[in-house]
C-alpha cells in the first residue's frame, strides 16, 4: 500500500478555529439535520458526511483527500476537533488580529452595551439570530481600539457593520461563541427583570383599584415571562461538535 504524504493542520484550541469555518460546519449540520429531520439522530450517511466535511472545513484538507487517511489519523483528528468545542468561551473584551500585510489591529468589546445606540441595536438585534450573520453582528459589537487609557479604552465609532464584517468573519470563534452567550445571558436578565416590573404594576394598578386581583393577568405575564426564558434558552443553545468513529 503506497504512503499517504497529506499536510494536515489540526486546531489544537477552539482559538485556532474561524468565524467562517464555524459557520460553513453550522451551515452543512443544518442541511444534514433537515435530510434528517424524520429521524431521532441525524443518519449514518450524514454523519460520515460531515465527519469528511469537517476535516475539509476545520483542517484544510481537500475533500477527495480526506479518504486517503489512516483510519486511527481519521478518528484522531475528529476526537481532537470534538476537543476543541468543549471549551470553555468566556467573553473575552480585547482581542489582536492581524491581516496578509503584517498590519495588527486590535479589537475591543463595546465598552458599556447599555448605552448603545438604537442603530446598533437594531444591527445587532437583526444579525445575531443567525449564525450566518454572526460576523455582522461581530463587526457591532467589536471595533477597532481607537483610545487606550489604564486599562480603559474606546472603540472606533459605529459606521455600520459592513465596515469590519468581512474582517470579523475571520475572528476567533471563541470569541464570537464568548460574546453570543453574554449577549443572550445578558438579554435573559434584561428581560426577567422587565417582566417582574409589568407584573408589580399590574397587580399594583388592580389594588388600587380596589378590585380583586385578577390571577388572569398575572397568569398571562407569567406565561410570556416562561415563554421569553424557554426562546433565550433556545437561542444560547450552540449545536455540538457531531462525529462518529469509524
Amino acid at each position: 500500500m503506497p504512503v499517504v504524504d497529506l499536510e494536515i493542520k489540526v486546531p489544537q484550541k477552539l482559538s485556532a478555529i474561524k468565524l467562517n469555518q464555524y459557520q460553513r460546519y453550522l451551515k452543512i449540520l443544518s442541511g444534514i439535520e433537515k435530510d434528517a429531520e424524520n429521524e431521532k439522530d441525524v443518519n449514518v450517511e450524514g454523519n460520515e458526511f460531515l465527519n469528511l466535511k469537517s476535516l475539509e472545513i476545520f483542517c484544510g484538507l481537500e475533500l477527495k483527500d480526506t479518504y486517503k487517511l489512516p483510519l486511527n489519523v481519521f478518528d484522531s483528528v475528529l476526537v481532537q476537533l470534538s476537543n476543541c468545542f468543549k471549551e470553555q468561551t468566556p467573553r473575552v473584551d480585547r482581542f489582536t488580529m492581524t491581516d496578509a500585510a503584517g498590519k495588527t489591529i486590535e479589537f475591543g468589546l463595546m465598552p458599556n452595551i447599555s448605552e448603545m445606540s438604537f442603530g446598533e441595536y437594531y444591527d445587532l438585534d437583526s444579525y445575531i439570530q443567525d449564525w450566518d450573520k454572526m460576523h455582522k453582528a461581530m463587526a457591532v459589537l467589536y471595533r477597532p481600539i481607537v483610545l487606550d487609557t489604564k486599562g480603559k479604552y474606546m472603540i472606533e465609532e459605529y459606521e455600520g457593520s459592513s465596515k469590519w464584517a468581512d474582517v470579523m468573519a475571520e475572528m476567533p470563534v471563541n470569541v464570537a461563541i464568548g460574546a453570543y452567550v453574554f449577549f443572550y445571558r445578558l438579554g435573559s436578565k434584561l428581560s426577567k427583570h422587565t417582566m417582574n416590573y409589568l407584573l408589580e404594576e399590574v397587580l399594583a394598578k388592580e389594588a388600587s383599584t380596589s378590585q380583586p386581583t385578577s390571577e388572569r393577568s398575572g397568569d398571562g405575564i407569567n406565561q410570556f415571562m416562561l415563554w421569553q426564558e424557554e426562546m433565550l434558552e433556545g437561542l444560547t443553545r450552540l449545536p455540538s461538535f457531531h462525529y462518529t468513529s469509524a
